[in-house]
């Protein structure tokens, strides 16, 4: 009973924990980045509490990012033999894609847009 009792005070305490770093709390200027997404609502992108730029919802701009680069992340996983990216997984593809190597010079330009925009994805988070 006691153990059933700090469990659940546990997850009630987790669960009630502020994550201000991870919510959009401002305007971020987006010509600031290295990176232009577009237009693209899955890609809007905020200020969080610390000024840093993040993704409003992180998981729809992985999804669309999955669709819209999806040359360069089988260029980054067939050249690093990495898994398929998951939200377990992307430091690897945020250190890697701007290190591809292959011939065609817009896979490897999605490639290194990849490692920007997990800097974004990886913000969303803290």
């Amino acid at each position: 009973m006691r153990k059933t009792l700090l469990i659940i005070l546990t997850v009630i305490f987790l669960v009630s924990c502020d994550n201000s770093a991870a919510t959009v709390v401002d305007d971020y200027g987006v010509s600031k980045l290295n990176v232009d997404f577009g237009d693209n609502e899955a890609y809007e992108i905020g200020a969080n509490v610390d000024g840093m730029p993040i993704f409003q919802d992180a998981k729809k701009a992985l999804e669309q990012a999955k669709l819209d680069y999806k040359d360069g992340f089988d260029a980054i996983a067939v050249e690093f033999d990495l898994e398929p990216i998951s939200n377990q997984n992307f430091n690897d593809n945020k250190k890697l894609g701007w290190q591809t190597t292959g011939r065609d010079r817009n896979v490897n330009q999605q490639s290194a847009e990849i490692s920007s925009f997990f800097e974004i994805y990886e913000n969303s988070f803290k």
